[in-house]
């Protein structure tokens, strides 16, 4: 029977996202072998609970090659001893490495979400606060950067459990190296979250934390380019804690679909055009940035050693609100981000979150990297913003949209 509703819905969805450029940083663009299709067969409906060669379920002997097949390349990808390939997303991954390595009031030592932490790193009101103590970490009030002698001071004194290093609005690169050490001085795990910068690492462009020996957590669909889906790293030593972490401990049945996907993904991102298109979105975030340091817009941190800019736009008049809605009505999709020292509401913010990751994707080149930064500057430095300025710039976006609307350059496949 047709599903008139929701198909129309799909539709205009579809329509509405080609249509636009995507700067949010949590966001990507799959390649096509990616997309589920009839090519999948049944790995789209196939779903089992356990762990391999350890199923309830009988006929998973093909289940269970597949997801080693999808471990073996995230261990060989990553240059870890040991993947896990079931969490359901980035964030579940990390709930299971909690469960694994800690006991219901331990203390987690992380970046507070005002200055660029996650929500399952301990925001006051997630679930992770209810179960654990967190203490927090900042930034440097001048620099906006990591200041690990402060991070060691306060490890020193609160002797946490575990401390998290990884965050989803830091633009800078991370010495893992450092919290390395710091865990191992005061005696914690040490707890890599690369969600946003794991195609990065990848492809050997940022620090790599699983040959620090650490723990690491990740999605897939950022900066990786996968679709929804998660994993976890470790050493071989503490593999058995790391799976049980997952299951029984967090989830239950996994589908096919998901960890297809994975494996795919793994393969596909050990080739050179796989390294190459992360090349690309590391100067095109750093062009952008250039770009806008040259227009006189504040950035966070002075710049970018990632795929991600932060904008204070609130040393501009602006709140990080005003200018996300701006861009919105011109074509340009980004997020308001709250800065650390913010003295807005995350409702609100003084901060501006974009990214180069799935601009890369569909094929944007520097020219149209730094035309793109331009427009974005004239939007956030118009002093009155008016319907005619709103209307010439939306007009200039779309045509740049319509260049790339058919375009994928990973493997020309179609977007």
């Amino acid at each position: 029977m047709y599903d008139r509703e929701l198909d129309e819905l799909i539709r205009k969805e579809n329509q509405h996202y080609l249509n636009v450029i995507d700067l949010i940083a949590s966001t990507n663009a799959p390649p096509r072998f990616l997309r589920v299709n009839e090519d999948w067969g049944v790995a789209q409906c196939r779903n089992a609970e356990g762990l391999i060669e350890r199923r309830p379920y009988a006929g998973m002997h093909n289940f269970d090659a597949i997801e080693a097949l999808a471990a073996r390349r995230g261990c060989e990808l990553f240059g870890a001893e040991h993947c896990n390939v079931q969490p359901f997303s980035g964030s579940m991954a990390n709930l299971a490495v909690y469960k694994a390595l800690l006991k219901p009031g331990d203390k987690i030592l992380s970046m507070s979400l005002m200055s660029g932490g996650h929500l399952t790193h301990g925001l006051k009101h997630h679930l992770v606060s209810d179960l654990y103590q967190v203490v927090h970490y900042g930034v440097d009030p001048e620099t906006y950067l990591l200041d690990y002698d402060q991070i060691m001071s306060i490890g020193a004194e609160e002797k946490p459990q575990l401390i998290i290093a990884g965050y989803s609005a830091y633009p800078r690169a991370i010495d893992f190296g450092r919290f390395r050490e710091i865990g191992d001085a005061v005696g914690a795990y040490v707890m890599a979250d690369i969600a946003h910068i794991a195609g990065l690492v990848a492809a050997g462009l940022h620090q790599n934390p699983a040959e620090q020996g650490m723990v690491v957590t990740s999605s897939v669909e950022k900066t990786l380019r996968g679709i929804r889906g998660g994993f976890i790293l470790c050493p071989a030593k503490l593999a058995d804690k790391i799976d049980r972490g997952v299951f029984p401990g967090l989830q239950s049945s996994v589908g096919l679909g998901q960890i297809f996907a994975s494996a795919r993904l793994f393969f596909e991102a050990s080739t050179e055009e796989y390294r190459e298109y992360q090349r690309r979105v590391l100067q095109h975030a750093r062009l952008m940035a250039e770009i806008l340091r040259q227009r006189d817009i504040p950035l966070i941190a002075d710049g970018t050693d990632t795929h991600m800019v932060l904008l204070n736009v609130g040393a501009l008049g602006l709140t990080g609100k005003d200018a996300e809605q701006r861009l919105e009505r011109i074509g340009i999709l980004s997020n308001r981000n709250v800065t650390a020292f913010d003295p807005r509401p995350p409702s609100q913010a003084s901060g501006l979150r974009i990214a180069s990751n799935s601009v890369t994707a569909r094929g944007f080149g520097a020219g149209e990297i730094e035309l793109l930064a331009e427009w974005i500057s004239d939007a956030i430095l118009a002093p009155h913003w008016s319907r005619q300025m709103e209307s010439d710039l939306r007009s200039r976006v779309a045509s740049l949209v319509a260049k790339h609307r058919d375009s994928d350059t990973l493997n020309d496949l179609k977007l």
